[in-house]
C-alpha cells in the first residue's frame, strides 16, 4: 500500500536517507547520469529510468509511443537523447502497482533532474490513479503544474494495457 507520495530533484533526492520503508523511481536523461543518488541501493526498492524531459507540443501530433533512433534524435534535439516511450511508463506503472498492492505500506519517492516535469508527472499520475496522498503540496514549493505531458499520457495507457492484461489488477 503506498502510504504517501513524494517528488523532487536529484538534490533533494540525493540528502535522503535510505529507509527499508521507501521505494524510489529514479529519472535521468544520459548527461545527467553522474547526479543519480548514490545510495538508492540502500532503499527497500528502486528503479532507475533513463529518458529526457521532452514533450509534443500542445495541438501538435503525438509523437509514437515507442520512437525510432532519428525520431528520439529529432524530439531530443542530442545524439543519446531518448524520449520517454510506453516501455518506461509499463515499468513505472508494474513498480508501483506492485507496492501498492503490498500488505506493508511504502512511501514513494520519486526523482528527476530537477523535481518539476518527470518526477511530477509520475507522482501526479501515481497520487491520482492510487489515491495516495502527496504531502508536499502544501509546502509552497512543490506543485504538479509542471507535469510532462508525455509522461502522463503515457502512464495511462500503460495501466489500462495492464488492466486489460490482467483483469481484477490494479
Amino acid at each position: 500500500m503506498l502510504k504517501e507520495i513524494h517528488f523532487m530533484g536529484h538534490r533533494e533526492a540525493g540528502f535522503l536517507e535510505p529507509d527499508w520503508g521507501t521505494v524510489v523511481i529514479s529519472i535521468l536523461d544520459p548527461t545527467e547520469e553522474g547526479c543519480r543518488p548514490k545510495r538508492l541501493h540502500e532503499f527497500r526498492d528502486a528503479i532507475e529510468l533513463h529518458f529526457v524531459d521532452v514533450y509534443e507540443r500542445p495541438g501538435a501530433p503525438k509523437w509514437p509511443e515507442i520512437m525510432s533512433a532519428q525520431e528520439h534524435v529529432a524530439a531530443c534535439t542530442m545524439e543519446t537523447g531518448k524520449a520517454p516511450e510506453i516501455g518506461d511508463a509499463q515499468r513505472i506503472v508494474e513498480f508501483i502497482d506492485r507496492y501498492h498492492k503490498a500488505s506493508e505500506p511504502v512511501n514513494l519517492v520519486v526523482h528527476c533532474y530537477g523535481g518539476v516535469s518527470r518526477s511530477a508527472a509520475v507522482a501526479k499520475w501515481a497520487g491520482m490513479t492510487y489515491q495516495a496522498p502527496l504531502p508536499q503540496l502544501d509546502d509552497g514549493i512543490h506543485d504538479l503544474d509542471g507535469a510532462n505531458p508525455r509522461v502522463m499520457r503515457l502512464l495511462r495507457k500503460a495501466f489500462a494495457m495492464l488492466k486489460s492484461a490482467r483483469p481484477g489488477a490494479c
